[in-house]
Protein backbone atom coordinates (compact mmCIF):
# COMPACT_ATOMS: atom_id res chain seq x y z
CA UNK A 1 0.00 0.00 0.00
CA UNK A 2 2.92 2.52 -0.76
CA UNK A 3 1.86 5.88 -1.33
CA UNK A 4 4.57 8.38 -1.43
CA UNK A 5 8.00 8.73 -0.79
CA UNK A 6 9.24 12.32 -0.97
CA UNK A 7 13.05 12.94 -2.43
CA UNK A 8 14.68 15.95 -3.22
CA UNK A 9 17.71 16.72 -5.60
CA UNK A 10 21.16 17.14 -3.45
CA UNK A 11 22.77 19.33 -6.88
CA UNK A 12 23.13 22.82 -6.97
CA UNK A 13 24.99 25.06 -8.76
CA UNK A 14 25.68 28.32 -6.26
CA UNK A 15 27.08 25.48 -3.76
CA UNK A 16 28.70 22.38 -3.67
CA UNK A 17 26.49 19.90 -1.07
CA UNK A 18 27.95 17.10 0.19
CA UNK A 19 26.70 14.08 0.86
CA UNK A 20 29.57 11.84 2.62
CA UNK A 21 31.09 12.79 5.63
CA UNK A 22 32.11 11.33 8.94
CA UNK A 23 29.58 12.95 11.41
CA UNK A 24 26.34 13.23 10.87
CA UNK A 25 22.91 14.18 12.90
CA UNK A 26 19.62 13.07 12.12
CA UNK A 27 15.86 12.52 14.30
CA UNK A 28 13.05 10.05 13.27
CA UNK A 29 9.69 12.36 12.58
CA UNK A 30 6.54 10.49 13.54
CA UNK A 31 5.38 7.75 11.47
CA UNK A 32 1.62 6.96 11.12
CA UNK A 33 0.90 5.60 14.65
CA UNK A 34 4.27 4.49 15.63
CA UNK A 35 7.02 2.84 13.92
CA UNK A 36 7.47 -0.43 14.49
CA UNK A 37 11.61 -0.43 13.41
CA UNK A 38 14.02 2.68 13.18
CA UNK A 39 17.02 1.63 10.92
CA UNK A 40 20.63 3.75 9.98
CA UNK A 41 21.96 2.20 6.36
CA UNK A 42 25.97 2.93 6.33
CA UNK A 43 27.28 2.53 3.13
CA UNK A 44 31.60 2.74 2.93
CA UNK A 45 33.63 2.93 -0.48
CA UNK A 46 36.62 1.68 2.33
CA UNK A 47 36.11 -0.84 5.45
CA UNK A 48 36.07 1.88 8.34
CA UNK A 49 33.73 1.67 11.63
CA UNK A 50 32.26 4.12 14.22
CA UNK A 51 29.51 4.83 16.40
CA UNK A 52 25.78 5.68 15.96
CA UNK A 53 24.48 7.37 19.99
CA UNK A 54 21.21 9.00 20.77
CA UNK A 55 23.91 11.08 23.38
CA UNK A 56 21.18 12.93 25.78
CA UNK A 57 19.47 9.23 26.18
CA UNK A 58 22.82 7.50 26.53
CA UNK A 59 22.56 4.94 24.01
CA UNK A 60 25.19 4.09 21.65
CA UNK A 61 26.22 0.97 19.38
CA UNK A 62 29.38 0.62 17.34
CA UNK A 63 29.19 -0.14 13.80
CA UNK A 64 31.79 -1.83 11.20
CA UNK A 65 31.50 -1.31 7.26
CA UNK A 66 33.22 -3.52 4.83
CA UNK A 67 34.96 -2.20 2.00
CA UNK A 68 31.99 -1.62 -0.89
CA UNK A 69 29.69 -2.39 1.57
CA UNK A 70 26.86 -1.35 3.68
CA UNK A 71 25.52 -2.36 7.08
CA UNK A 72 22.22 -1.68 8.81
CA UNK A 73 21.64 -0.54 12.31
CA UNK A 74 18.76 -0.65 13.92
CA UNK A 75 18.08 2.30 16.81
CA UNK A 76 15.90 1.72 19.54
CA UNK A 77 12.18 3.02 18.73
CA UNK A 78 12.02 5.55 21.69
CA UNK A 79 14.11 7.92 18.98
CA UNK A 80 10.97 8.11 17.51
CA UNK A 81 9.47 11.88 17.88
CA UNK A 82 5.53 12.15 18.46
CA UNK A 83 3.13 15.17 18.94
CA UNK A 84 3.86 18.82 18.18
CA UNK A 85 5.54 21.54 19.93
CA UNK A 86 7.60 19.75 22.36
CA UNK A 87 11.38 19.69 22.66
CA UNK A 88 12.85 16.29 23.35
CA UNK A 89 16.37 14.10 23.54
CA UNK A 90 16.00 12.02 20.61
CA UNK A 91 18.92 13.50 18.05
CA UNK A 92 20.60 10.00 16.79
CA UNK A 93 24.69 11.10 16.33
CA UNK A 94 26.53 8.97 13.43
CA UNK A 95 30.28 9.23 13.87
CA UNK A 96 33.18 7.66 11.41
CA UNK A 97 36.60 6.74 11.28
CA UNK A 98 36.44 7.10 7.24
CA UNK A 99 33.96 8.86 5.15
CA UNK A 100 30.18 7.57 4.85
CA UNK A 101 27.14 7.78 3.20
CA UNK A 102 24.10 7.75 5.99
CA UNK A 103 20.48 6.84 5.05
CA UNK A 104 17.45 6.73 7.29
CA UNK A 105 14.64 4.75 7.45
CA UNK A 106 11.10 4.27 9.45
CA UNK A 107 9.16 1.42 9.45
CA UNK A 108 5.39 0.49 9.80
CA UNK A 109 2.78 -2.14 8.61
CA UNK A 110 2.35 -0.80 4.56
CA UNK A 111 3.85 2.81 5.44
CA UNK A 112 7.62 2.81 5.31
CA UNK A 113 9.86 5.54 3.79
CA UNK A 114 13.81 6.56 3.89
CA UNK A 115 15.71 9.73 3.47
CA UNK A 116 19.00 10.45 2.75
CA UNK A 117 21.25 11.98 5.87
CA UNK A 118 23.59 15.05 5.12
CA UNK A 119 26.99 15.36 7.15
CA UNK A 120 27.30 18.52 9.31
CA UNK A 121 29.05 20.34 6.27
CA UNK A 122 26.03 20.13 4.58
CA UNK A 123 23.81 21.78 6.86
CA UNK A 124 23.00 25.47 7.03
CA UNK A 125 21.07 27.79 9.50
CA UNK A 126 17.81 28.92 7.06
CA UNK A 127 15.42 26.52 4.99
CA UNK A 128 12.33 26.59 3.32
CA UNK A 129 9.99 23.86 4.48
CA UNK A 130 8.71 21.29 1.92
CA UNK A 131 6.59 18.94 3.56
CA UNK A 132 3.11 17.61 2.17
CA UNK A 133 -0.37 16.95 3.84
CA UNK A 134 -1.34 14.16 5.87
CA UNK A 135 -4.38 11.72 5.21
CA UNK A 136 -7.63 13.72 4.64
CA UNK A 137 -10.83 12.83 6.37
CA UNK A 138 -9.12 10.48 8.57
CA UNK A 139 -10.32 12.06 11.93
CA UNK A 140 -6.99 14.20 11.86
CA UNK A 141 -5.00 11.78 12.94
CA UNK A 142 -2.50 12.06 9.97
CA UNK A 143 -1.18 15.36 9.66
CA UNK A 144 2.46 17.59 7.59
CA UNK A 145 5.07 17.40 10.02
CA UNK A 146 8.29 18.72 9.88
CA UNK A 147 11.30 18.11 13.09
CA UNK A 148 14.61 20.22 13.47
CA UNK A 149 17.71 18.68 15.38
CA UNK A 150 20.31 20.62 16.70
CA UNK A 151 23.75 20.26 16.44
CA UNK A 152 25.15 22.87 19.04
CA UNK A 153 24.05 24.22 21.96
CA UNK A 154 22.71 27.37 22.16
CA UNK A 155 21.19 27.39 19.29
CA UNK A 156 17.72 29.34 18.85
CA UNK A 157 15.30 29.19 15.55
CA UNK A 158 12.81 31.09 14.28
CA UNK A 159 9.96 29.44 13.10
CA UNK A 160 7.42 30.95 10.87
CA UNK A 161 4.76 28.31 10.52
CA UNK A 162 2.73 28.37 6.92
CA UNK A 163 -0.32 27.31 8.58
CA UNK A 164 -1.58 26.89 11.84
CA UNK A 165 0.07 24.53 14.08
CA UNK A 166 -1.30 21.30 16.17
CA UNK A 167 0.36 22.76 18.98
CA UNK A 168 -1.28 26.27 18.97
CA UNK A 169 1.00 28.31 16.94
CA UNK A 170 -0.31 30.72 14.41
CA UNK A 171 0.11 30.66 10.35
CA UNK A 172 2.44 33.58 9.73
CA UNK A 173 3.39 34.70 13.25
CA UNK A 174 7.23 33.37 13.79
CA UNK A 175 7.92 32.00 17.26
CA UNK A 176 11.40 31.09 18.97
CA UNK A 177 12.40 27.71 20.07
CA UNK A 178 16.10 26.74 21.89
CA UNK A 179 17.60 24.07 21.67
CA UNK A 180 21.17 22.44 22.91
CA UNK A 181 22.65 20.20 20.62
CA UNK A 182 20.97 16.85 20.50
CA UNK A 183 17.95 17.64 21.45
CA UNK A 184 15.00 18.10 18.43
CA UNK A 185 12.06 19.48 18.28
CA UNK A 186 8.79 18.21 16.19
CA UNK A 187 6.20 20.75 14.56
CA UNK A 188 2.42 19.34 13.00
CA UNK A 189 -0.45 21.15 11.17
CA UNK A 190 -3.05 22.09 13.33
CA UNK A 191 -5.20 19.18 10.41
CA UNK A 192 -4.78 16.88 8.10
CA UNK A 193 -5.70 18.83 5.00
CA UNK A 194 -3.48 21.93 5.77
CA UNK A 195 0.21 21.61 4.50
CA UNK A 196 3.75 22.92 6.35
CA UNK A 197 5.47 23.64 3.07
CA UNK A 198 6.93 26.93 2.98
CA UNK A 199 7.07 27.17 6.78
CA UNK A 200 10.51 28.70 7.32
CA UNK A 201 13.21 27.73 10.28
CA UNK A 202 16.07 30.03 10.68
CA UNK A 203 18.62 30.81 12.98
CA UNK A 204 17.94 34.08 15.17
CA UNK A 205 20.81 36.44 14.96
CA UNK A 206 21.69 35.07 18.64
CA UNK A 207 22.10 31.68 17.30
CA UNK A 208 23.88 32.33 14.16
CA UNK A 209 25.66 30.92 11.16
CA UNK A 210 27.69 28.72 13.29
CA UNK A 211 25.20 27.07 15.11
CA UNK A 212 23.94 25.10 11.66
CA UNK A 213 21.34 22.18 12.17
CA UNK A 214 19.09 19.48 10.28
CA UNK A 215 15.55 20.63 9.19
CA UNK A 216 13.40 16.99 7.68
CA UNK A 217 10.08 17.98 6.25
CA UNK A 218 6.93 15.38 5.31
CA UNK A 219 4.27 13.91 6.76
CA UNK A 220 3.04 11.63 9.13
CA UNK A 221 0.90 9.49 6.35
CA UNK A 222 0.00 11.11 2.93
CA UNK A 223 -1.64 10.36 0.19
CA UNK A 224 -0.23 11.58 -3.31
CA UNK A 225 -2.21 13.64 -4.67
CA UNK A 226 -4.67 13.71 -2.34
CA UNK A 227 -7.33 11.22 -3.53
CA UNK A 228 -4.66 8.37 -4.46
CA UNK A 229 -4.99 5.67 -2.18
CA UNK A 230 -3.26 4.72 0.06
CA UNK A 231 -1.21 6.58 2.14
CA UNK A 232 2.32 6.57 3.12
CA UNK A 233 4.96 7.87 5.49
CA UNK A 234 6.76 10.85 3.75
CA UNK A 235 9.94 12.55 5.01
CA UNK A 236 12.96 13.63 3.75
CA UNK A 237 16.19 15.69 4.66
CA UNK A 238 15.87 19.65 3.60
CA UNK A 239 18.42 21.01 1.52
CA UNK A 240 19.22 24.33 3.16
CA UNK A 241 18.25 27.58 0.91
CA UNK A 242 21.90 28.59 0.38
CA UNK A 243 22.56 24.88 -1.37
CA UNK A 244 19.22 25.45 -4.09
CA UNK A 245 19.88 25.23 -7.61
CA UNK A 246 18.54 26.20 -10.72
CA UNK A 247 18.48 23.61 -12.91
CA UNK A 248 17.09 20.39 -11.94
CA UNK A 249 15.93 17.10 -13.57
CA UNK A 250 13.55 14.90 -12.07
CA UNK A 251 14.34 11.18 -12.77
CA UNK A 252 12.03 8.48 -14.23
CA UNK A 253 11.00 5.66 -11.69
CA UNK A 254 11.12 2.13 -12.74
CA UNK A 255 7.63 0.04 -11.99
CA UNK A 256 5.14 2.78 -11.83
CA UNK A 257 3.25 4.95 -14.22
CA UNK A 258 2.88 8.60 -12.84
CA UNK A 259 4.68 10.19 -10.28
CA UNK A 260 4.42 13.66 -8.57
CA UNK A 261 6.89 16.61 -8.86
CA UNK A 262 6.50 20.17 -6.55
CA UNK A 263 8.71 23.69 -7.22
CA UNK A 264 9.16 26.08 -4.33
CA UNK A 265 10.24 29.32 -4.68
CA UNK A 266 12.62 31.29 -2.21
CA UNK A 267 12.48 34.51 -3.88
CA UNK A 268 9.63 36.85 -5.65
CA UNK A 269 10.07 37.14 -9.56
CA UNK A 270 10.66 33.33 -10.11
CA UNK A 271 10.54 32.29 -13.41
CA UNK A 272 10.33 28.99 -14.13
CA UNK A 273 10.18 26.93 -17.49
CA UNK A 274 9.76 22.81 -17.83
CA UNK A 275 11.27 21.41 -20.60
CA UNK A 276 11.85 24.32 -22.07
CA UNK A 277 8.21 25.68 -22.21
CA UNK A 278 6.70 29.11 -21.45
CA UNK A 279 7.31 30.54 -18.17
CA UNK A 280 5.59 30.96 -15.35
CA UNK A 281 6.42 33.30 -12.27
CA UNK A 282 6.69 32.25 -8.85
CA UNK A 283 6.85 34.44 -6.04
CA UNK A 284 8.67 33.77 -2.53
CA UNK A 285 7.13 30.33 -0.83
CA UNK A 286 4.92 29.98 -4.04
CA UNK A 287 5.03 26.55 -5.23
CA UNK A 288 3.82 24.62 -8.32
CA UNK A 289 2.77 21.17 -8.44
CA UNK A 290 2.60 19.00 -10.86
CA UNK A 291 0.89 14.81 -10.63
CA UNK A 292 0.33 12.18 -12.80
CA UNK A 293 3.84 12.80 -14.39
CA UNK A 294 4.49 10.33 -16.96
CA UNK A 295 8.05 11.26 -17.64
CA UNK A 296 10.92 12.55 -17.02
CA UNK A 297 11.46 16.87 -16.83
CA UNK A 298 14.33 19.36 -17.08
CA UNK A 299 13.55 22.29 -15.09
CA UNK A 300 14.89 25.77 -15.04
CA UNK A 301 14.67 28.66 -12.81
CA UNK A 302 16.15 32.49 -12.87
CA UNK A 303 16.46 32.40 -8.84
CA UNK A 304 17.47 29.51 -6.73
CA UNK A 305 14.27 26.97 -6.61
CA UNK A 306 13.76 23.57 -4.33
CA UNK A 307 12.25 20.65 -6.51
CA UNK A 308 10.88 17.76 -5.09
CA UNK A 309 9.98 14.19 -7.01
CA UNK A 310 7.30 12.04 -4.74
CA UNK A 311 5.53 8.85 -5.86
CA UNK A 312 2.31 8.90 -6.08
CA UNK A 313 -0.78 5.87 -4.43
CA UNK A 314 -0.96 3.16 -6.09
CA UNK A 315 -4.45 3.71 -7.30
CA UNK A 316 -2.60 6.19 -9.47
CA UNK A 317 0.79 4.89 -10.05
CA UNK A 318 -0.38 1.68 -10.73
CA UNK A 319 1.47 -0.07 -8.22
Amino acid sequence: MIAASLAFSATAQATLLPTRGTRFWTGFMQNGFGAQSLKLHITADAATSGTVSIPLSGWNMTFSVPTNGVVVVDVPTVAENAGSGNVLNKGVLIQSADSVNVFASSFQNFTHDLSQVLPEAALGSRYRVDAYQGLPNFNNLHRSELLIVATEDGTQVSITPSVNTYSGQLAGVPFVVNLDQGQTYQLQAATDVLDLTNTVVEATTTSGPCRPFVVIGGSMCATVPGACQACDAVFEQLIPVAAWGSNYYTAPIHGVNTSTYRILAEQNGTSVSINGGAPFILNAGQRHEVNGNTAPVCIQASHPVSVAQLLEGYSCAGN
